[in-house]
């Protein structure tokens, strides 16, 4: 059963064209698993609260869509192995009644 998500995650700022790679490959990644993007929100460069991996900036993403809770465990290590993904964060859309 699929279920909704929002997911924000920071792109590590090495280019612009490496943002959108990446953002294509998230989407790639989730309608491959059947599941269905419903939306892309680009935060664009913000600055970042403490330095990760040598960065003070960072582009956020958020991402809104609906996936089997069966593949969530795959996109988490999705995420851990893009080494252009310097953080992110998955969580779960409860339905509206």
């Amino acid at each position: 059963m699929k279920k909704k998500y929002e997911s924000m995650f920071i792109v590590n700022q090495s280019g612009k064209e490496k943002v959108a790679e990446t953002i294509e490959k998230v989407k790639k990644f989730i309608t491959e698993k059947k599941g269905t993007v419903l939306e892309i929100v680009e935060w664009g460069t913000k600055k970042l609260a403490y330095e990760i991996e040598h960065q003070d900036e960072g582009y956020y993403v958020v991402a809104y869509f609906t996936l089997g809770s069966n593949h969530i465990a795959e996109l988490e290590k999705f995420y851990k192995l893009d080494e252009k993904i310097i953080r992110f964060i998955i969580i779960h859309q409860p339905d509206k009644k």
